[in-house]
């Protein structure tokens, strides 16, 4: 996240921006032995945690700038619990709130993972790789999206989006719905301090941070 701030300001440049490429040079020269430690679990499952910030950017020095009234999706997807594809990017709709930042960056993620989730399906149904996966042959476990907002919870499972205020939300982003009543997605709550993917939003104090970090590479 913090290389894709950097590199929007490559044209202009800024004395903070020179300061903030360098506290990521240290970063990673500090932590250039470490990467990724794959430790699979027995839970054949490809579920993902997602996270939003709300206008984390926005700040009256800042006005002048279009990008700081955007929120930010971040979202990371585990198969057998080890992390194969994450991001973090700005929305391109400006949230009016946080609830309705959290749920644009539901349904921004599950357009990652559904694709993935089909993949695998039919992996199970022709690949020879089949023999590979620990599932019955053309059945996969359902994709657990793992949300820290009670009310985006409730709005993808409960027929709450005809409300007139909300109707623009269920228009755009309520397409991944037919798969949560079908059971190919669940959605289920997850406190703040254990969603991984909130690592990808905005900067954390350190020993949330490590703790994060250590969930999902490992160290």
């Amino acid at each position: 996240m913090a290389l894709c701030n950097c590199a929007r300001y490559t044209t202009v440049p800024t004395y903070l921006h020179e300061q903030a490429v360098k506290r990521i040079g240290r970063y990673l020269a500090t932590t250039r032995g470490k990467g990724l430690i794959f430790c699979p679990t027995t839970m054949s499952t490809l579920d993902m945690y997602v996270d939003a910030n709300f206008a984390g950017t926005w700040n009256k020095e800042f006005l002048h700038l279009h990008d700081c009234v955007l929120s930010r999706t971040g979202f990371v997807i585990l198969y057998h619990g080890c992390p194969i594809h994450w991001g973090s990017k700005l929305q391109s709709a400006i949230a009016l709130s946080t609830n309705e930042a959290e749920y644009i960056a539901l349904s921004m993620s599950a357009r990652k993972l559904i694709p993935i989730w089909r993949v695998l399906r039919e992996l199970t149904l022709h690949s020879p790789l089949r023999c590979c996966l620990s599932h019955q042959p053309g059945h996969l476990p359902p994709s657990t999206i793992f949300e820290d907002n009670a009310f985006c919870i409730a709005f993808a499972m409960k027929d709450i989006h005809h409300k007139p205020r909300m109707k623009h939300i269920s228009l755009k982003y309520h397409h991944f719905k037919d798969y949560v009543q079908i059971g190919t997605l669940q959605i289920v709550k997850v406190p703040t301090a254990s969603n991984i993917a909130d690592i990808f939003t905005k900067p954390l104090n350190q020993a949330l941070h490590e703790h994060l970090q250590f969930t999902m590479m490992g160290w």
